[in-house]
């Protein structure tokens, strides 16, 4: 695994990989509002969950033996999805306790995907299960920007290495890493995904939405509504557009 340390952009034009088509999605599948193209789309619900765990510090930052994951106050839309996923895919009943999950069984099998506090590679053996693993990071701490570009934004997590590398390996063409030295440490990457990825993250953005009005929401006392909210991201990332769009 490479050790990023420093903003580094990486410029990689390539081809858009195939797969063949599957008119038949699995796993995590919502139907977005506009009737986005999901061909191609196969959602490893593992993978999906693995790529949802908060990871602070590391992916054992946890207070009970048998916690699958624990969450902040406005993530409570997307412990109803977490929720509907192991109900559906896994046959689980996740116990709540002060905004955490408990199943001994989920729990012991995201542990199997680490070797210490770093996931390992060697899982992630094929595209399907890097798309859906980058899609559960999307969903829970990523951004869309605009059309081409999309941000994922980690702190204190460990697996700030494998997005960029599995980014990387899925020849997103443009990809722009920011290490912030902050308290916590703020990993930042930027990318424009490959046309597959958008389809994989399509799938989400329903759900996406929901997460975002509940966070707006928690911020009441800063009296920001969510068109000033997004206003302020797009400004905020107005130098990344500009460097993106010159690509």
């Amino acid at each position: 695994m490479k050790n990023i340390v420093s903003i580094s952009i990486l410029l990689a034009f390539s081809n858009l990989f195939c797969q063949t088509t599957e008119t038949k999605i699995k796993g995590v599948t919502i139907k977005n509002r506009n009737e986005a193209d999901t061909t191609q789309v196969r959602i490893n619900s593992t993978f999906f969950l693995l790529g949802t765990l908060n990871d602070y510090i590391s992916h054992k930052y946890v207070t009970n033996q048998n916690q699958f994951d624990r969450y902040y106050d406005y993530e409570k839309p997307l412990m109803k999805y977490i929720d509907s996923v192991a109900k559906k895919d896994f046959k689980l009943t996740l116990l709540e306790e002060k905004n955490c999950f408990i199943s001994e069984e989920l729990s012991n099998k995201m542990n199997s995907y680490y070797i210490g506090n770093t996931l390992d590679d060697t899982k992630f053996d094929n595209k399907e299960k890097r798309l859906s693993f980058l899609l559960g990071v999307y969903y829970r701490n990523g951004e869309k920007i605009n059309d081409s570009l999309y941000k994922i934004q980690l702190a204190n997590s460990p697996k700030h290495n494998n997005v960029y590398e599995f980014l990387n390996e899925l020849n997103c063409q443009n990809i722009f890493f920011k290490r912030l030295d902050n308290s916590p440490t703020i990993y930042q990457i930027y990318f424009q995904p490959t046309g597959i990825m958008k389809k994989y993250f399509a799938t989400i953005e329903i759900e996406k939405e929901k997460l975002l009005n509940s966070k707006i929401k928690s911020l009441r006392s800063m009296k920001i509504t969510k068109e000033e909210y997004k206003k302020e991201m797009e400004k905020e990332n107005l130098g990344l557009i500009e460097l993106f769009s010159k690509k």
